[in-house]
């Protein structure tokens, strides 16, 4: 679904990543862990466009992206949760979701409608609060919130930047627990994560990525049962 070829991106003449390759199959949870300031957020922005790549190239579902606009991108079904959720806090729950769907061209009332129960359903805490402002819901339920208006933009791949972050373990799980299933019905997720262990639990695959250089990847269940691995990289 998406591509990264010798990578290399930054901030003017600082570069955070050097040289990175990689790629998520549509279907497959792929992790990405690392310490603070490893360069994870800035691969999630490079990957949008947000912050433009100085060198190599990424291919999204066949097509290069360097000429498209972040928001091309996303309407293209390459949709980014943010660290911090970035809802809307003075729309309802169930207004957030809408401006989900309303970047979907040509979608219907009916298929709005029917993005809003499946979104319920994924997460009923949603529709008991759909009236409530986003401001005025938990941390964890502004998470569910954020992923649930990112599913209503039908991604073809879907990246979150640290959604484990301030949440207490049960929401956690149930967040990761849920981008499993996701994974499982063939949608590609990007997940960033630096609780490794966690990430690690649920992905098929992962990356290790040590100040803007990936220096291993494999199998997540190979990474995660390697004492060598785990003592010099994920501690």
């Amino acid at each position: 679904m998406i591509t990264l070829d010798n990578v290399t991106a930054g901030f003017g003449a600082v570069q955070v990543l050097h040289g990175l390759s990689l790629s998520v199959e549509a279907g497959r949870l792929v992790a990405v862990v690392g310490a603070n300031g490893a360069g994870k957020t800035t691969l999630l922005r490079a990957m949008s466009n947000i912050v433009r790549p100085s060198s190599g190239t990424i291919t999204f579902n066949g097509r290069p992206t360097a000429s498209m606009e972040p928001h091309h991108l996303a309407r293209a079904g390459l949709v980014h949760v943010p660290q911090g959720r970035q809802i809307i806090p003075t729309l309802s729950v169930k207004d957030n979701l809408l401006i989900g769907a309303q970047r979907i061209a040509g979608l219907s009332s009916a298929e709005m409608e029917a993005g809003l129960q499946r979104e319920f359903e994924r997460f009923p805490v949603l529709r008991e609060r759909q009236d409530l402002l986003g401001g005025n819901l938990s941390g964890g339920e502004q998470q569910m919130l954020a992923v649930s208006r990112a599913l209503m933009m039908k991604p073809k791949l879907l990246m979150l930047d640290e959604p484990s972050l301030g949440l207490a373990p049960q929401i956690v799980k149930l967040i990761l627990d849920t981008l499993r299933r996701l994974a499982e019905d063939g949608l590609a997720i990007l997940l960033v994560e630096q609780l490794a262990h966690l990430a690690l639990e649920v992905a098929d695959e992962a990356y290790i990525l040590q100040r803007g250089r990936i220096v291993l990847s494999g199998p997540a269940s190979k990474l995660r049962s390697d004492k060598a691995v785990i003592e010099s990289y994920l501690t």
